[in-house]
């Protein structure tokens, strides 16, 4: 498919893209503008990033797909719409279930994102993505209620920001901890507080803890913590992250139904840095990490985590053992590189069956009308037959005149239904490479009242190689239509209107 697509497109425009996010929060970075700002920067896609607040209906115009990220704000929906009725593809992009985030841990966060009205709004995007991305099982199960078309990905992670040789922790003489949360309010760290407050109690001339991003008193009053703020740029936050040189990272989660489909982020980070993780044994991280291969897997206990703590911080080999291994499989997994090609692949996928795009680059000269009269209202697709002749076989391709006397080859069709006056009512692609059976169907919504009306077919095909047979149309009110192309050895068609009632 993308031969084929790059084939195409060869010596004419790239797709464009823009992502309409909510705001530039650390998912939105990572998951959508840092690798699709890659591919841009590659020359494969022209992207813009914009936030609801700035976006206008001409971003959507000018776009050939929609990328969402955690929309859900109904003040926005007009974008949403603006997008369904230019017929644009759309990928919505989800790492949360904001259906189930607990009210009791995380009050304001339930209280923003569970409002009815968002919720709603959450789930008209998931009805109408042409695809939703996510990433864990759990919340494609969740989407899967809206949407069919839903994949588990990976989160990717930028090997170009961190430094090729690890930096040592800046103190050798201690052990350096650290929990880091792209949160300035995170109430998770209560998982492993009794554990860590009793182990830099024991061992405060050994080991230190930075708390990186939220300020909570209970951890800044323990002897030998430190505070580092968050960053809004999560490039920059990589960069000086793994520069700190840290030798243990933390990772609590509560085991709740939020939680179990939240994806990895800190294991990734972790990995990728250099660092030797302790992780909760929920689903968001035991589906990662192998225990004691690359990071602890533990259960959410005071005597589990100080366990945990006490075999990394003393046991160098096991700590060595544990950071390459995740190193390396957040390499192999989660690199940059890997997630673009996904996402070049999804845009290509979903702007194959995109007529307006085929369009914009089709060869103009590989098209041809027919004028028709509907006979029944609900008129709701086209079929094309090709007649069986003595020197014919129905799995033939299909060919239209080129402009030059030649025929090019279709490797595929798109139909637009037009009024008279020429206004698109409705348009249509086609990945069949062959007649099937002597068959093309192309399927629509409705017309509803189109009974006695006349109608215009415009078919483009996107060719391939050049070939001298014709193509023609079996009956009078179609043959005049087709330029010309009606000669002595073309393929003779017959065309079939379909009607829902």
């Amino acid at each position: 498919m993308l031969r084929q697509l790059t084939d195409v497109l060869q010596g004419r425009r790239t797709p464009r893209v823009v992502a309409i996010i909510p705001s530039y929060i650390a998912s939105c970075q990572i998951n959508v503008i840092k690798p699709l700002s890659a591919l841009a920067g590659s020359g494969q896609i022209t992207f813009k990033h914009q936030t609801e607040q700035s976006t206008t209906p001409s971003a959507i115009e000018w776009a050939d797909l929609i990328v969402y990220c955690r929309n859900t704000e109904p003040g926005f929906r007009h974008l949403l719409n603006e997008a369904l009725g230019r017929r644009k593809p759309i990928i919505y992009d989800i790492d949360d279930s904001f259906w189930d985030i607990p009210s009791a841990t995380d009050p304001d966060l339930a209280r923003y994102h569970r409002q009815p009205s968002r919720l709603k709004q959450l789930e008209s995007y998931l009805q109408h993505a042409s695809l939703v991305r996510v990433y864990s099982p759990l919340l494609k199960t969740k989407v899967a209620r809206f949407n069919s078309n839903v994949r588990v990905y990976n989160s990717s992670f930028d090997f170009k920001q961190v430094p090729d040789v690890r930096t040592l922790h800046h103190n050798k003489a201690k052990i350096g901890i650290v929990y880091a949360t792209s949160r300035t309010v995170d109430d998770q760290y209560k998982v492993f507080l009794p554990a860590l407050s009793e182990f830099l109690n024991q061992h405060q001339d050994r080991a230190e803890m930075t708390v990186w991003g939220c300020r909570p008193p209970e951890l800044l009053t323990l002897p030998g913590v430190t505070h580092r703020k968050l960053l809004p740029r999560y490039d920059q936050f990589l960069r000086e992250f793994s520069r700190s040189g840290f030798n243990i990272g933390l990772a609590p989660l509560e085991d709740n139904e939020f939680n179990r489909s939240k994806n990895n982020t800190k294991f990734r980070d972790y990995g990728a840095c250099g660092i030797a993780g302790i992780y909760s044994n929920v689903d968001a991280y035991s589906s990662s990490v192998v225990h004691e291969r690359d990071g602890l897997l533990v259960e959410n206990t005071k005597h589990d985590w100080l366990n945990a703590l006490q075999r990394l911080a003393f046991d160098k080999d096991l700590q060595e053992s544990i950071r390459h291994s995740a190193q390396e499989k957040v390499f192999e997994n989660y690199r940059q590189e890997l997630i673009e090609r996904q996402w070049l692949e999804d845009i290509h996928s979903l702007l194959v069956e995109t007529p307006s795009f085929w369009l914009a680059n089709a060869r103009a000269s590989a098209t041809i009308s027919l004028n028709v009269i509907a006979e029944s209202d609900y008129l709701c697709g086209v079929e094309f037959h090709k007649l069986r002749t003595r020197h014919s076989e129905n799995r033939e391709p299909l060919y239209l005149p080129d402009s030059d006397g030649t025929s090019a080859l279709q490797n595929q069709l798109h139909l637009e239904i037009q009024s008279p006056s020429g206004q698109i009512l409705r348009g249509i692609a086609s990945s069949a490479m062959n007649f099937h059976d002597g068959v093309i169907s192309f399927k629509f919504e409705a017309i509803r009242n189109s009974q006695d009306k006349p109608f215009k077919l415009q078919i483009t095909g996107i060719s391939g190689r050049q070939q001298a047979n014709k193509f023609s149309c079996n009956g009078e009110q179609y043959s005049e239509t087709l330029k010309g192309a009606a000669r002595e050895g073309s393929q003779p068609l017959s065309v079939r209107l379909l009607y829902s009632r």
